[in-house]
């Protein structure tokens, strides 16, 4: 079963698993409001019974938005994630509840996180809100787990890219922004291509195919745990910037205005867990899938 097949992640993830032969039980918001009981109990009730449950729902603001609704990504973050863990409990405890963390449940720290430091300071004011839902969801998880007999799996992901992500400015993951906002940049002959922030900005980045493959290998050799799920190989935005302008052919200057948006300066996992117990590596590199997108969507 996958929660969230309208959403980036959970419709590539949906596409995965059936081009895997896996036959999927997919939730969309057809479905209805995951933050009202009623929608999630008749979803789970109704299902057939399944091995895996991949929890990919959530409501999230990107930029400066989500500055000021902190207060509403709390409330509704946790009445999804709290539900999903009832009916997990009640409808299907036979499968493992794998479901996503974020960076944002962390404290703001000037060196890669792992798993240890969880809860071990407080985080950005920026995303306390919404961090503190997912830090609700992965203690929910542990502890139904521990108290009901189920297993889980609690993964802490990577900034993903990858085609037909959403486009809206508030929505939509930094590497699409930003491709998105150079593909319209150059077809309207603009002299520079102006990017959000700072290029020494560090980020963790994975292609969508490659973060879809290193959840599936996680959930085969972990389980009932937290884990980094990350490659170790963190990125700049003027990286990021340089990969779009190389990717369009275009011979232009870079441009980072300085009030514009730039969140905090270092953000990465340390995935060494991860990394060293799977021997998982990433197959798509920063270049090669910023022309994918370019020829999937704009070519």
């Amino acid at each position: 079963m996958v929660l969230g097949t309208d959403g980036f992640l959970g419709s590539h993830m949906a596409c995965t698993l059936k081009d895997r032969g896996v036959d999927v039980v997919e939730v969309g918001r057809a479905a209805g409001d995951f933050s009202t009981w009623d929608v999630v109990e008749g979803v789970f009730s109704r299902a057939p019974k399944v091995d895996r449950i991949f929890h990919l729902i959530t409501q999230q603001r990107t930029g400066q938005v989500q500055y000021g609704i902190q207060g509403r990504l709390l409330q509704v973050n946790a009445s999804i994630h709290l539900n999903v863990l009832e009916a997990w409990r009640l409808f299907q405890p036979q499968a493992k509840l794998i479901s996503t963390g974020s960076s944002c449940a962390f404290p703001e720290l000037d060196r890669p996180i792992v798993e240890s430091d969880f809860q071990s300071g407080p985080m950005h004011t920026s995303v306390a809100g919404y961090g503190l839902a997912k830090q609700m969801l992965a203690v929910g998880s542990d502890a139904f787990a521990k108290q009901y007999g189920l297993t889980y799996l609690h993964l802490i992901l990577a900034t993903v890219y990858g085609p037909f992500d959403h486009k809206e400015s508030d929505r939509t993951h930094f590497m699409t922004g930003m491709i998105d906002r150079a593909v319209k940049e150059k077809a309207a002959g603009k002299p520079h291509f102006s990017v959000w922030g700072s290029p020494n900005v560090v980020r963790d980045l994975l292609y969508v195919d490659d973060q879809l493959d290193a959840m599936l290998e996680a959930d085969a050799t972990f389980e009932n745990r937290m884990l980094n799920c990350s490659s170790n190989a963190p990125v700049t935005i003027g990286a990021c910037a340089e990969a779009i302008r190389t990717g369009l052919d275009w011979q232009v200057d870079i441009v980072y205005p300085p009030d514009t948006f730039k969140g905090t300066d270092y953000k990465t996992l340390d995935a060494r867990v991860f990394l060293e117990e799977s021997g998982w590596k990433p197959k798509v590199r920063l270049a090669d899938g910023t022309r994918r997108i370019l020829d999937i969507e704009y070519r």
